[in-house]
């Protein structure tokens, strides 16, 4: 059976990352790194579900969400926006949300799943014959029940932690850009003075320069008199 598809728009890489491995084995997920980009692949694909971050460079999510609307066989497909603040979103969208559902960054691996699962209902799993049932290795049968939820809760965990650790260093990026830049400003504001200070300077050599040959002309002119005398 062909794998559902997921879109994943995110400007993240790191995000698309951890999703992709997240639900590697479970959907075929796609990747874009904007709305634009998005669009296009969503236009290509058809996604069965698209999951899309709302603060995006150009164009946000809804603005995203509103285009992909707009194309034949994408009206009604599941979206699921994803956002580190949901305030991000209700300044442009009120609640309840109608449009799609929202997941808050950061999100478990378990509960995105979950999420998608909501959407995308599996199919029924085909009876198993008795004779596959015996044919089955009896390792496989006698697997301890009680050791999968400690399993489950160890990867749960995990990939909380890395979702947290993904955010960490996407808000170190952001505020080291953030300083970054308002250092690049301070710098041009200082050019900008100096550069400023260096014109006023110009300006007074030149008003002296003009008061300089002023004063050599009316000397030339008093030379010339005399000459002619």
């Amino acid at each position: 059976m062909t794998a559902k598809k997921v879109l994943v728009i995110d400007d993240s890489i790191m995000i698309r990352k951890m999703v992709k491995s997240i639900l590697a084995g479970k959907y075929d997920v796609l990747e874009a790194s904007d709305g634009k980009s998005g669009l296009d692949a969503a236009r290509r694909a058809f996604p069965d579900l698209i999951l899309l971050d709302f603060v995006m460079p150009k164009y946000n999510g809804y603005q995203t969400l509103q285009a992909i609307r707009r194309v034949e066989g994408l009206q009604k497909v599941p979206v699921i926006m994803i956002s580190g603040l949901k305030e991000q979103v209700t300044e442009h969208v009120p609640e309840p949300f109608t449009e799609f559902d929202f997941l808050e960054k950061p999100f478990e691996a378990d509960v995105l799943v979950a999420r998608i699962q909501n959407f995308l209902t599996t199919e029924p799993s085909q009876p198993v014959s008795a004779a596959t049932a015996r044919s089955a290795p009896a390792v496989v049968r006698d697997l301890p029940r009680a050791e999968e939820p400690s399993l489950q809760m160890i990867v749960n965990r995990l990939t909380a932690t890395e979702t947290l650790l993904v955010q960490g260093i996407e808000n170190l990026i952001q505020r080291e850009v953030v300083a970054r830049f308002n250092e690049l400003n301070t710098r041009i504001d200082h050019q900008d003075q100096a550069i400023n200070s260096l014109n006023q300077r110009m300006d007074k050599i030149s008003e002296q320069i003009d008061h300089q040959n002023k004063g050599l002309m009316v000397i030339l002119r008093e030379l010339k008199v005399l000459q002619a005398k």
